[in-house]
């Protein structure tokens, strides 16, 4: 299926407030749907999203306003015929409550609160101000072991555009927020260190999202509806990819509080316990699982995963870094236009870079407040 780039709004012929949606929601949506803001209040809005493809982030954000205005003025809002994507995140950022069920009961979100809190950005520690030290220590959680070489390569660029002295090392862990200046992080560390530590994201890859494979062994003919009650590894449990894949599972009609987790530590440790037999499914990060050997890939089947363009990893600076963090995200953009740069990105596995859209952090940090703090 091609996919849908522009966004449309149509009323059904003879029902008032009724109207599909059809397309793409994302930023680019933003001057189509402010068509609907000004309904007058005390209706009953229905939309009918069978033409929708795809919503991401920054879409997500402009519906939870759009739909947060209309509750304001007591319109009652419906939404009905959502794919199986779009409806997952429907429910991981708290607007499930919108979606018409017919009567059938919302499992996914079961004893999670009806409307997600705000964001809370500013309960980061303060009290201490790091100066801004002669040489910055740089941390990366790369997206698969392929790029360690390039993240060197890209230290060694930084450190000639920027003139400074920058020691790089690979995260093996949550990073330490009180000695590392750069940090590229995964979606949920870096929600933890903004928080935690006051980090600022500035850049984030284009056209990146870090989506979950769920894996099971190669001779294992079931489906993931047959895998009741089973034993999942996964790296960690504060993770984007622990999250994610509950869901997948969840909108399979299998319930993953039932499952027993174990938590390897990393992806490739859980993968080497779905080959010994000693688990039964993997959630892994897609482009982990895009990168491993021809050996591993063989020993394993690929039986889920997401498609839903929600979150990717960060790049952040620490605080005291905040005056200078327009000099990196000038030399991150400049990437592309660069003939050394140009060199670098397809060693990190990233086209470019762009700013993420303040939109794209809120969803990300609700998620992250909702089922991890």
């Amino acid at each position: 299926m091609s996919m849908v780039n522009s966004f449309t709004i149509e009323e059904i012929a003879g029902k008032d407030f009724h109207y599909n949606f059809i397309g793409s929601i994302d930023a680019h949506a933003l001057e189509v749907l402010d068509s609907l803001a000004a309904l007058p209040s005390e209706v009953h809005v229905l939309l009918d999203f069978s033409g929708v493809e795809r919503v991401n982030s920054m879409g997500l954000s402009l519906l939870l306003k759009l739909f947060e205005d209309w509750e304001r003025k007591r319109i009652r809002v419906e939404v009905q015929h959502l794919n199986r994507m779009v409806n997952m995140l429907f429910k991981i950022t708290g607007l499930g409550r919108f979606v018409k069920t017919e009567g059938q009961a919302d499992t996914a979100v079961e004893n999670l609160p009806a409307s997600p809190e705000a964001p809370r950005q500013t309960e980061h520690k303060t009290a201490t101000v790091m100066p801004v030290r002669d040489k910055l220590n740089f941390v990366a959680s790369l997206q698969s072991g392929q790029q360690l070489t390039g993240w060197y390569l890209l230290n060694t660029y930084l450190q000639r555009r920027l003139k400074k002295a920058i020691h790089f090392e690979q995260s093996v862990g949550l990073p330490d927020g009180n000695t590392t200046d750069l940090l590229f992080a995964k979606p949920f560390e870096a929600c933890l260190l903004m928080k935690q530590h006051g980090f600022i994201p500035v850049m984030r890859p284009v056209a990146e999202a870090d989506e979950v494979v769920i894996l099971t062994r190669a001779d294992d003919t079931l489906t993931l509806k047959d895998y009741e009650g089973v034993t999942v590894s996964t790296a960690s449990k504060d993770s984007f990819v622990y999250q994610l894949g509950r869901f997948l599972c969840d909108e399979n009609s299998l319930d993953s509080k039932k499952f027993s987790f174990d938590f390897a530590g990393n992806e490739i440790k859980a993968l080497q316990t779905l080959i010994r037999k000693k688990c039964d499914l993997v959630f892994m990060l897609k482009k982990t699982y895009e990168g491993l050997s021809s050996f591993s890939r063989n020993s394993v089947r690929k039986i889920d995963e997401s498609q839903t363009d929600f979150a990717c990893h960060l790049f952040c600076v620490a605080p005291h870094l905040q005056q200078e963090a327009q000099e990196l995200v000038e030399v991150l953009l400049d990437m592309q236009n660069d003939e050394q740069g140009q060199l670098i990105l397809p060693d990190i596995q990233v086209q470019s870079w762009a700013k993420p859209e303040p939109g794209e952090l809120k969803m990300l940090q609700m998620v992250y407040d909702r089922y991890v703090d």
